[in-house]
């Protein structure tokens, strides 16, 4: 490379002398960095602040739960203090503790002897043990080498263990006389190991004498301190020091607070802020009032509050569950209210208002008809049950047997044609076997049309099968509202449109919800809009029911007796489902209508055959015919026109299952016609038919078709049976996952800013004005409040409007099933995870669960109480409101499983009349007999929901009542049980409820009992006849007697009642079920044994060494009509029976008769209480025995 001729100097390019202006030392830049400085000590101050109060609000919310409780505490210290001295003052708690104290001064010197000498075996344990456990040690080292050693080397560590057990230790045992000496004494270690195993030995026999003498004071204060805190009402005041300290000690930050369950990803902070929640006080807002205790409270106060519920809190544990789990919420969160509550517009789980609580319940709970703690929750289920809900909408275990029954019908059309291919692949085979050339090939063919026969027989069977499940289902399948195939025999015509225009006007409070499209806003009364063609729809729909309803002349009736009527109506058991009256005048329950205008819109004929027999249908409905039988169907196949549940339930012409009854849960009360016809006259006189306008139009063939698809679109055949509808498909949105509906997805329509901003057309909660309602529980709300109002302002044609009816709704029950909807989210829309959902694996619950179905269905909680505490309907009618009236209410079902024989109920619940009537096969054969004789087609009376399409004039006659007119186990009852006609599968599901609510184990097998010997059978007679009050109350067969008797015969007890539950209801009654009239302290214990109670018994029972109770069970059990004819003809006179001392039972017996009409032979039962013509004293209470 040539050398370049550039000086080198040029090619470096040069710094300038002077330097250019530089911005950092060209001018000061403390402004600058003082602003920062004071920036960052400012947001450096903010985020301390932030993070030590700001992101902590709820350590300021501590300190005041801390101040509050403690001066809470401390108020009610004296007090507890007191109330403690009041209880130790006691005569009684006194008495305890002195036999307490003279029980551990009777042992006294024999515990101190004891004491001494387990000192004195304590010290020279304490001297040998080391010694000992020393040499045993070394022993066991030497022991595991000759284990592993081999050889020889076995034989030298043999050597090493004898030396080391022949080797003698020094061992300094302290004197036995306690002077504190000691003696060295030397021991080899068999002797050491034998001197400490007797010490231990000698050590333990004391100590087990010290306990068997400290048993009985142990006992006696046990007895004291438990009857200090049964009768203390509150905490102690040690206990209530102990919170005291424990507030003094409070630990300010979250860790102590928070609820982390690491299973199922729950992490909760609620108790962060709600401190006390579980504490062990019943903490109430003015209890924490900021000004102190009793003061006016805060919100602070109210979040401080201990939980309302303790039980509740006990079965679902926070350190399990969480808080949010239950109640929604953000329970993670800590910086505000709005957060943690979840109201962020985000929040898929805002938490539920105090209204809406129990929706929580429901997402766990989803598969329960029955939660208990949850009443607000069960109550919307009801509505939704038994308002119609469920016969727009579908909703998940609802209305199960229609559900069933559609898929069983759907099962047996596949399985059919299954059969049909079957049947044609069988001939092709066939007639193939005959054409091939090859053996081999036409054995093949033939062998498979074999197996295809063998398949089709399986198939059939199947198909019998579930042909009997699906006549079951189709005695099951009820409907909320009447059959309307009898419109025309049932109701006046010109009443119909009158119904149909506004329920609400004709019957308050009915279940027939009002249609706000063809009602006017007058009749709506609400922001509602009317078709314009409203009055013409409901000349249709009328118009159909009229045309399209059984054609027919009904039995005539004569008017009855209205007085006897209304005895019967109100005594019978009819209020528990139905009311009478107007406003503050109504009675009654609510389950069914209320009947004070039935003159002014039924058939007097019709009304009397209905109360007769509701289940009694006009015409059998063929599914697979779909249409209603009529005479000529079974005349052509020579059958008599005659259809029941029993024999008579198949279709004559195809063999499918007939519907052969209403499908209404009213049941057959057993009444004579002329009870009947009494009742219908009552009902009759309560009002009289006003005049309607005329009604002509209902027979317009235009309407007629018009009113068709007018019932199609607003689904009308989800409540009623309509002809032409018997398979019509729900018209509503399934609900069951209603609650987890996205809120974007909830059509508000135009009034979703309104709802934003909290304006409420409806005014529903004016206590909460300008309250924004734009979430699920508003859209909830408003919708089942006033469906019409999300119509408001928009342009629809009449076919796309909104089709739900207007129900009628009470605050509560529109809480109620709101609360429910709200629960309603199903799996994916819970905030838990499904493994903690309620679904429990034990057939007992399960058992519970599926009774609740049967037992809602059917109202059976109108009569009876089947929980503790639950008031029936008739507990509160004016009817038994007396001491009289009492003795009369039916019995308390609480123990029902434990109570009585499965057998036996399933028996009386198929028939409680017990009326032992034939079978019937037997009433078959008959009937077909009397019609051969007579040369008639008619049904005869015995036969069961027996009725004809076109029934002549009969003088009145109705068919004969299934059953007797009477109560099969307590006769002396007015209330009547009805006879339901329940399926066998309703019939299990009742029995297993009723053993499962009172766990007893299936199958029960009854223990055979000893024969009494006639020495027994002399002691339990004596005490039978010498005072206790057996055959005062109870039923004895003498109509006399009988006449005003209160408890069922004792001849009933072995086949209804189970043996042990006997026993225990001899001796408390009362426990069992408080208020009977049924006496308690017939017996007391003596040692192991239960003896007659009486100041003067039959010396024979003094000489009977056994237990008395267990043998007058025995006695009762094994009891013959001899036996109990013996007992009357020995027994003192005592026809009646009063629960009244005998001065008030004098004065009361002039007013307790009730006369009926001297034109019927009737007798009215008195029932009276038992009086015990004895010295000793029985408790008693105002309830009817009955075992």
């Amino acid at each position: 490379m040539a050398d370049s001729a550039e000086p080198t100097e040029s090619l470096v390019k040069k710094e300038p002398e002077v330097p250019l202006n530089d911005p950092i030392v060209s001018r000061s830049t403390s402004g600058i960095m003082l602003i920062c400085a004071l920036l960052l000590t400012a947001s450096l101050a903010w985020s301390l602040y932030d993070e030590a109060f700001g992101q902590r609000p709820w350590k300021g919310i501590q300190q005041q739960f801390v101040s509050r409780y403690t001066r809470y505490l401390k108020s009610i210290r004296p007090q507890a203090g007191k109330t403690e001295a009041e209880v130790k003052e006691s005569s009684e708690y006194q008495t305890l503790d002195a036999e307490a104290q003279a029980a551990l001064e009777k042992v006294k010197p024999d515990i101190s002897d004891i004491d001494h000498k387990v000192g004195q075996i304590q010290r020279q344990l304490d001297a040998v043990t080391d010694p000992f456990q020393n040499q045993r040690g070394r022993l066991t080292v030497i022991n595991y080498n000759v284990e592993i050693a081999s050889g020889s080397a076995k034989d030298k560590y043999r050597k090493q263990a004898a030396q080391k057990r022949a080797e003698l230790v020094e061992v300094d045992l302290p004197a036995a006389d306690g002077s504190g000496k000691t003696a060295t004494q030397k021991m080899n270690f068999d002797q050491l190991e034998k001197f400490y195993n007797d010490l231990r030995d000698e050590k333990a026999q004391l100590l087990g004498q010290k306990a068997e003498l400290l048993k009985e004071p142990t006992e006696l204060q046990k007895k004291r301190d438990d009857y200090l805190k049964q009768h203390l009402t509150g905490l102690g005041p040690t206990q209530i020091d102990g919170l005291i300290r424990k507030m003094e000690k409070f630990d300010y930050s979250i860790l102590p607070h928070q609820i982390s369950v690491n299973q199922y990803n729950i992490v909760d902070r609620c108790e962060v802020c709600h401190v006390g929640i579980r504490e062990p006080l019943d903490l109430r807002p003015a209890d924490l009032a900021p000004d102190g205790p009793g003061k006016k409270p805060d919100n602070l106060s109210r979040a401080f509050v201990s939980h309302p519920n303790r039980e509740l809190l006990q079965i679902h544990s926070p350190d399990r569950f969480g808080c949010a789990s239950c109640h929604w919420g953000n329970g993670r969160a800590t910086t505000s209210e709005l957060k943690s509550h979840g109201q962020n517009k985000f929040w898929l789980w805002p938490m539920f208002e105090k209204d809406n609580t129990e929706a929580g319940c429901q997402q766990c709970h989803s598969k329960d008809r029955v939660t208990q703690g949850a009443e607000t929750l069960n109550l919307g289920r009801d509505l939704f049950a038994q308002r119609g809900c469920m016969g727009c909408h579908r909703y998940e275990g609802f209305d199960r047997e229609t559900d069933a029954l559609g898929n069983t019908r759907q099962n047996i059309s596949q399985l059919e044609d299954q059969i049909t291919a079957n049947e044609k692949q069988i001939r092709l085979d066939t007639e193939s076997s005959g054409s091939v050339e090859d053996n081999s090939e036409a054995q093949r063919l033939l062998a498979h049309a074999d197996s295809l026969r063998v398949t089709n027989s399986l198939l059939a069977a199947r198909i019998d099968q579930l042909n009997l499940q699906s006549k079951y289902l189709m005695q099951d399948q009820k409907k909320v509202g009447p059959n309307l195939k009898d419109v025309r025999l049932k109701l006046r015509k010109e009443w119909v449109p009158v119904w149909l225009s506004n329920p609400q006007a004709f019957r308050p409070g009915t279940k027939m919800p009002t249609f706000w499209r063809f009602a006017t806003p007058a009749e709506n009364g609400g922001p509602v809009m009317r078709d314009k063609d409203g009055e013409q729809q409901i000349q249709a729909i009328a118009a159909y029911l009229w045309q399209d309803s059984f054609e027919g002349q009904l039995p005539e009736q004569q008017r009855g007796d209205a007085a006897h009527g209304k005895e019967l109506f109100e005594s019978r058991g009819c209020l528990a489902c139905h009311s009478i009256g107007e406003g503050d005048g109504l009675i009654g329950g609510t389950f069914a209508a209320n009947l004070q205008k039935v003159g002014e819109k039924a058939n007097f004929d019709y009304i009397v055959r209905w109360i007769h027999n509701p289940r009694e249908r006009w015409a059998p409905y063929c599914p697979k015919e779909k249409r209603d039988l009529t005479p000529e169907d079974y005349s052509k196949h020579n059958l008599p026109f005659v259809f029941d549940t029993e024999l008579h339930s198949r279709c004559p012409n195809d063999g499918a299952e007939l519907q052969v009854q209403n499908m209404t849960v009213m049941p057959n009360f057993r009444l004579s016609e002329t009870d009947a016809r009494d009742i219908a006259t009552y009902l009759f006189s309560l009002s009289s038919p006003p005049q309607y306008e005329n009604a002509s139009f209902m027979d317009s063939p235009e309407l007629r078709e018009k009113g068709h698809a007018l019932i199609k679109q607003y689904g009308c055949a989800g409540c009623h049976e309509i002809k032409g509808f018997e398979d019509e498909q729900r018209i509503g949105k399934e609900l069951t996952v209603e609650g987890a509906t996205p809120i974007e997805r909830l059509d508000f329509a135009l009034l979703t800013k309104k709802a934003e901003e909290g304006s409420d057309p409806l005014g529903l909660h004016p206590q909460e004005k300008e309250k924004p309602w734009y979430n699920h529980k508003g859209f909830f709300e408003h919708k089942v409040t006033e469906p019409s109002i999300y119509d408001q302002g928009k342009e629809k044609d009449p076919k796309d409007r909104l089709r739900m009816p207007r129900p009628y709704l009470t605050p509560e029950w529109r809480a109620a099933l709101t609360t429910f909807l709200l629960g309603s989210v199903g799996s994916e829309g819970s905030n838990v995870p499904q493994s903690l959902f309620y679904t429990p694996e034990d057939q007992r619950r399960q058992d519970i669960q599926n009774g609740w179905w049967v037992i809602k269905k059917y109202n059976c909680m109108g009569c009876h109480q089947l929980q503790v505490g639950q008031r029936s309907v008739v507990m509160d009618l004016p009817f038994y409101q007396t001491p009289e009236g009492k003795d009369l209410l039916p019995p308390r079902l609480t123990s029902e499983g434990a109570r009585v024989d499965p057998g036996w109920l399933l028996k009386f619940l198929h028939d409680p009349s017990l009326s032992g009537e034939k079978t019937p096969a037997e009433n078959a054969a008959i009937t077909k007999a009397e019609q051969s004789a007579t040369g008639g087609s008619a049904p005869q009376a015995g036969t069961e929901n027996a009725t004809t399409a076109k029934a002549a004039p009969t003088g009145g006659k109705l068919k004969a009542q299934p059953g007797l007119d009477r109560n099969g186990v307590r006769p002396y009852l007015k209330f009547r049980m009805p006879t339901f006609t329940f399926s066998p599968n309703e019939l299990q599901t009742l029995v297993r409820f009723f053993m499962s609510m009172s766990g007893q184990q299936e199958p029960y097998i009854k223990e055979p009992l000893q024969p009494l010997t006639e020495q027994e059978k002399l002691v339990a007679r004596q005490m039978f006849t010498s005072g206790t009050p057996c055959l005062k109350c109870h039923i004895t067969g003498e109509p006399a007697h009988d006449e005003k008797a209160i408890a069922p015969n004792f001849l009933l007890a072995s086949e209804r009642l189970k043996p042990e539950w006997t026993f225990r209801w001899l001796l408390d009654p009362s426990q069992i079920s408080p208020g009977t009239a049924m006496p308690s302290g017939l017996f007391r214990k003596e040692g192991e044994r239960w003896v007659i109670n009486l100041p003067n018994p039959p010396a024979s029972a003094n000489e009977y060494h056994d237990d008395h109770a267990r043998l007058l069970v025995r006695y009762m059990f094994l009891m013959t009509p001899d036996e109990q004819r013996r007992l009357l003809a020995t027994a003192p006179v005592a026809p009646a029976a009063s629960a009244q001392p005998a001065q008030k039972a004098q004065n009361n017996s002039q007013s307790k008769g009730r006369e009926v009409g001297s034109n019927r032979a009737r007798r009215s039962r008195q029932a009276r209480r038992a009086t015990i013509a004895r010295s000793t004293t029985f408790r008693t209470n105002a309830r009817a025995p009955g075992m």
